[in-house]
């Protein structure tokens, strides 16, 4: 089964070598406790490649404050949140210099050739994060200089959670669908935010869902391998980051998100201290 936390392999090779590497990825003898967390108890072998799954293309222009944070072949996304700082999961940095990280915008193609790069010279990862728990998964990179450019833009963090019902939007470059093909232009999709209490019943058996954390979901649509770190917006403001879930798009499955607003005070902090 497929777990969005971890990283597109973005090898601009045929689809079947693609598919190969997944597979090796998601194969090993750890008990089936682990294996869960970390993406290897695999039904159908599945393709780790990268797109929103159920939603439909869009333009930068339209989403300027998303970037793509790149470690060699890796990929997540990650957000404009003011001059220089990005926010994105801590998965997608924990354990790494910021000397291996690049930062990709004002792009809409997941080759990013029309886009402008910098590279990262600071590395915060949030207090309670734990690749066990993802708890807290969020993780702000200060840029080496600002970025700049056309369609490059900030967007403000949400200072309350989305209430339940409300409709969400998320952006990224993940999976179409577990084992879909492969695309290389940005995509975007609405989806519902799910109550806390449905959601933790929906993930009782394998994952803890914290005050950290919220829940989304709609009808064949949701985020994917490859959207982690990305964002998840109401009403033009950054109110989730894209953290984990079980598959992509499963019924009774919604994708998990890090709320911002229980990070914003930490993440203003960060920045004020590394000013």
């Amino acid at each position: 089964m497929l777990w969005r936390w971890e990283y597109v392999i973005l090898l601009i090779v045929l689809g079947s070598q693609l598919g190969e590497t997944a597979v090796k990825r998601n194969n090993n003898n750890r008990s089936s406790k682990n294996k869960l967390r970390n993406k290897s108890i695999v039904k159908k072998p599945a393709k780790i490649q990268s797109r929103i799954v159920g939603g439909s293309t869009t333009s930068v222009s339209k989403t300027p404050y998303l970037v793509q944070v790149r470690r060699g072949s890796e990929l997540c996304g990650g957000s404009i949140i003011a001059d220089r700082w990005i926010l994105t999961a801590a998965h997608c940095v924990k354990g790494h210099s910021p000397s291996q990280f690049q930062v990709r915008g004002g792009t809409n193609t997941l080759t990013g050739s029309d886009g402008v790069t910098r590279s990262v010279i600071f590395i915060a990862v949030a207090p309670k994060f734990t690749t066990k728990s993802m708890n807290m998964d969020a993780a702000l990179l200060k840029l080496n200089q600002s970025m700049n450019g056309t369609n490059i833009a900030t967007i403000a963090m949400a200072k309350s959670a989305p209430k339940a019902g409300s409709t969400v939007r998320i952006v990224g470059w993940g999976l179409t669908r577990e084992g879909g093909s492969t695309s290389n232009q940005m995509r975007s999709a609405q989806i519902k935010v799910v109550g806390k209490t449905r959601c933790r019943k929906d993930y009782r058996s394998l994952a803890t869902i914290t005050n950290y954390m919220f829940c989304a979901r709609g009808k064949n649509k949701d985020s994917c391998s490859g959207d982690s770190g990305g964002a998840c917006t109401l009403n033009n403001k950054l109110v989730g980051i894209v953290s984990f879930g079980y598959g992509c798009g499963r019924a009774g499955y919604p994708g998990v998100y890090t709320t911002v607003s229980t990070i914003y005070k930490w993440a203003n902090s960060v920045m004020a201290n590394n000013s």
